[in-house]
């Protein structure tokens, strides 16, 4: 009997499945405007974040353009802020914890929208320091702020695949 009810259980919990399907994160397609060509403005080529977003939104399925006169898309970076404060300190007042983040404002205009839209995402994450590993540290915070541009441009795409 106990069977039968976590079976019929977990039939109707399948079926409340069937609505959207399903998508791993980064994988839904940006909208049809956003795969014709994305011009992007406002970057300096050779930053890190630029090569990041470039990543992403060439990974998502987007054309980017090199004229603003072929792209349907026009996507502006207004601000790109890399911060890190301290959040945390040892009884000795030796710093044992930092904050860094990520925050990056920008502008869509399509042909669909009468005026552009401005939008903002931030990520943020935390490192515990120890003064005794300073080379393993150094390391761990040249990934941390690695994943947070691929954390911010996926904070990105999300935002453009909900224009439409």
């Amino acid at each position: 009997m106990k069977t039968f009810i976590l079976a019929l259980s977990l039939l109707l919990l399948l079926s409340a499945c069937g609505g959207e399907p399903f998508h791993l994160r980064g994988s839904k397609p940006l909208p049809e405007l956003m795969r014709q060509g994305i011009y992007l403005q406002g970057l300096d080529p050779q930053n890190d974040f630029t090569l990041a977003l470039r990543d992403g939104l060439e990974n998502a399925g987007a054309i980017l353009k090199e004229n603003p006169q072929d792209a349907a898309t026009t996507l502006t970076i207004k601000n790109v802020r890399e911060n890190r404060s301290v959040s945390g300190y040892s009884s000795t007042r030796q710093v044992r914890e930092f904050n860094h983040s990520v925050t990056v404002d920008f502008t869509v205009k399509t042909p669909a929208l009468t005026e552009s839209v401005e939008r903002s995402v931030n990520a943020t994450r935390s490192q515990v320091y120890d003064g005794k590993y300073v080379l393993g540290t150094a390391e761990e915070e040249t990934v941390i702020k690695e994943e947070l541009r691929r954390e911010a441009v996926r904070l990105i795409l999300l935002r453009l695949q909900a224009l439409k």
